[in-house]
């Protein structure tokens, strides 16, 4: 009994006693060929249940992944039915293949579901993250005060190209969002704070509260926090691709290490960046008072006089100081979750939102420290 394809044949041998089946394939065994002939012989075996089937694929001049399965199902069908099942004829290289596949397929069914993890387990390994996460982030900090000192001493080896270039799509491109956010916040501060003091007939410090607030505080925060989004996490999304691409294993192969090669520009870059940027938003938080300062009546001469006799230029610039602290700490965030980003389809997002929420989590934990040292020195 014979099956015909175009490019594959079946042919089916019983002994009379019925305990014995042979099936020989010849010709090409394909995807495109496989299809009758695998349902044939599934449902032969189904019907004769042989105790022992004999399968010779030693005519067939091509085979690919659908003749595995073929030979994968037929064994399986065979063990279900503690009965005996034989291959004659498979070269060399589908043998290999054929028991790859029996080793992933016993491995699949021999796993057992993972078992459930208890309070003090999952308790336990967030304390060794943690611990691991807080040497990881100690010695990475070491690194890069090295090499930001090897730098400071010897600027020739800093790439300084790659600086102009982070500069330019850190700063230039992030530009509009620091001027819409900066303008936005004096607007909101004006109105807020017209509030109350209207309730007392003192609108006219409006342009104290709105000065002395963004100055200060607003401006270098609002602009970190729109680094820590942006800038941040595409450094971290860019050195995690990095990663994952083996590019900085690469690096670390040639002897360049990582951490000059691809933080040291970066850090340099943002640290240059923030206080210009700072800059930015709080002309932009003075624009927007300003407007809706002269909204209640008021001349811009009125607004400026106000703003002199509440602000100097330590206030000015103690927010622009702040900006550094803000800036070292996104960068070296951003940096260091792109260097421990893992394997796997999700890593690079999973550095990138880390190094979002713990960029921003460290700017309000510096900017609490910031203010309590300005107060003790009276600043």
């Amino acid at each position: 009994m014979t099956k015909t394809d175009p490019a594959l044949k079946l042919e089916i041998r019983k002994d009379p006693k019925g305990e014995k089946l042979l099936l020989l394939l010849s010709g090409i065994f394909s995807a495109k060929t496989s299809g009758d002939v695998w349902q044939e012989s599934m449902t032969l075996l189904q019907t004769a249940k042989p105790r022992e089937l004999v399968l010779d694929v030693s005519g067939l001049t091509y085979c690919d992944m659908a003749g595995i399965g073929l030979i994968r199902d037929l064994k399986a069908s065979q063990e279900s039915a503690r009965a005996a099942f034989q291959v004659l004829g498979l070269r060399p290289d589908l043998q290999t293949l054929f028991d790859f596949v029996n080793r992933r397929s016993a491995q699949e069914v021999s796993s057992k579901p993972p078992a459930r993890v208890g309070f003090f387990e999952s308790f336990g390994k967030s304390v060794v993250q943690l611990r691991d996460d807080f040497f990881g982030q100690i010695t990475f900090v070491g690194e890069v005060v090295s090499q930001m000192f090897n730098a400071i001493l010897h600027p020739g080896t800093v790439r300084w190209k790659d600086v102009w270039v982070f500069i330019e799509k850190g700063g230039a491109n992030a530009m509009p969002l620091i001027m819409m956010a900066g303008f936005l916040i004096g607007v909101i501060m004006a109105f807020q704070s017209a509030l109350p003091l209207k309730q007392m007939g003192s609108d006219v410090f409006v342009a104290n509260v709105v000065a002395f607030a963004v100055l200060r505080e607003l401006g270098p925060l609002i602009t970190a926090i729109i680094l820590a989004g942006r800038t941040g996490s595409a450094i971290a999304a860019e050195i995690g691709t990095m990663k994952i691409n083996e590019e900085v294993n690469a690096l670390t192969t040639m002897g360049l290490e990582p951490v000059r090669f691809l933080v040291i520009s970066r850090m340099l870059g943002i640290v240059f960046l923030a206080p210009l940027l700072t800059v930015v938003s709080d002309f932009f938080g003075m624009l927007g008072g300003a407007i809706v300062f002269q909204s209640f009546g008021y001349s811009s001469a009125t607004y400026l006089n106000q703003i002199t006799s509440t602000v100097d230029l330590g206030d000015v610039l103690g927010g622009i100081f702040k900006a550094i602290p803000f800036a070292i700490a996104i960068g070296g965030i951003g940096c260091l979750r792109g260097l421990q980003t893992k394997t796997g389809a999700s890593a690079v997002g999973e550095s990138t939102t880390s190094s979002v929420v713990t960029g921003m989590v460290m700017i309000i934990i510096l900017d609490g420290v910031i203010s309590a040292i300005y107060y003790a020195l009276g600043i």
